[in-house]
């Protein structure tokens, strides 16, 4: 899995200090890579609040704006 955290909706948000990444990973302006075979044992300890969950969420592309046909 792929997480630049720049593309988050929560980024630099009070959301993004209680985020899975930010609190293992201390991430840079990079791209951070968690490996998928690590996803079921990162939710059992989210699960169980020994970690934070994971609020990455990517945020929505804005449409193409359409030019004014005159």
């Amino acid at each position: 899995m792929r997480i630049e955290c720049s593309k988050c909706e929560m980024y630099q948000s009070s959301h993004c200090d209680d985020c899975l990444v930010t609190a293992l990973l201390h991430p840079s302006e990079e791209a951070v890579e968690i490996d998928e075979d690590l996803d079921p044992p990162l939710q059992t300890l989210a699960g169980s609040g020994l970690i934070p969950v994971l609020r990455f969420r990517p945020r929505k592309e804005e449409p193409p704006e359409v030019a004014d046909s005159a």
